[in-house]
């Protein structure tokens, strides 16, 4: 059988594509319309483009309210409802925080009161087609978002080309499962673990795989600093593992491995028991 492989640079990482019977020229104007989709979207929550949607709301917030697109505004009322059925374990408003302990390598004892004052869902403020923030300094992230967005968008692209089957890998954090491969009832994809000889195997069919962690790459790209916030107490989410999680909705398996590891064990096992439409486990170093 014919395989398409394709791979494309976008949102500062790797997009892997995986089309099992698809022609070469059929690939090529898929790639090219899922790669104009992706721009797309980076054009409006990049925090490195000063003349992004989510850098101009950044930006001007502070003076006042200013005007959402609908799409900008849908995205930020589903981030509210995250942040609300995850107890506040996904919070995209730290930014200052994070940018904090960057600065600290992670060795401060705790923000200081002008920094833990720059975060907090509580300070974005949404009311009809406008946002403000309540305090000055507050910024918000869209990385743990972005990602599982990008992949919920390509899915109605595909389906309206025909794709009944696919492998996409975001990064290799962020992996759907577009139907059954061509030889099985699902798609394989194997968590690495500290014991080889107890795989942990995940069966996608339709549906996504999520990883969250301080991974060896992590902790060479933000050393001590680490680079997910316990929105909570914020402090760093420095327990040495990953969380993966695997839902049907990419957007909601990113969203939650991302809350759930930055809450830890201890709450994240709480928090899973109140979300039965996912499945979760931790790999520890």
């Amino acid at each position: 059988m014919q395989v398409a492989h394709r791979h494309v640079e976008s949102m500062g990482t790797r997009l892997d594509l995986v089309f099992p019977g698809m022609d070469t020229e059929h690939c090529s104007t898929l790639v090219k319309q899922v790669k104009a989709e992706l721009d797309r979207i980076e054009a409006m929550l990049s925090i490195y483009r000063p003349d992004s949607e989510l850098s101009l709301i950044n930006s001007h917030t502070h003076a006042g309210s200013i005007p959402l697109s609908q799409e900008m505004r849908d995205i930020l009322t589903r981030i509210k409802t995250y942040h609300a059925e995850t107890r506040g374990y996904f919070d995209l408003s730290l930014k200052a925080v994070s940018d904090f302990w960057r600065a600290h390598s992670g060795n401060a004892e705790e923000p200081p009161e002008t920094v833990r004052n720059k975060a907090g869902m509580q300070r974005i403020i949404l009311e009809g087609g406008s946002i403000r923030f309540r305090t000055q300094g507050v910024q918000l992230d869209l990385g743990g978002f972005g990602k599982g967005y990008a992949v919920k968008r390509m899915l109605p692209m595909l389906e309206e080309a025909g794709v009944s089957c696919a492998l996409i890998s975001f990064g290799e954090s962020l992996i759907y499962g577009l139907g059954s491969h061509p030889y099985g009832d699902s798609w394989k994809v194997r968590i690495p673990v500290a014991d080889p000889s107890k795989p942990l195997v995940y069966q996608l069919k339709d549906q996504a795989l999520s990883i969250s962690g301080n991974s060896l790459n992590n902790q060479k790209k933000f050393a001590d600093s680490g680079h997910i916030v316990n929105p909570v107490t914020l402090s760093m989410a420095r327990m040495e593992g990953l969380l993966s999680v695997k839902a049907a909705d990419p957007e909601r398996a990113e969203v939650l491995s991302t809350a759930l590891f930055s809450a830890g064990p201890g709450v994240a096992d709480e928090l899973i028991h109140d979300l039965p439409d996912i499945e979760s486990h931790w790999v520890f170093n």
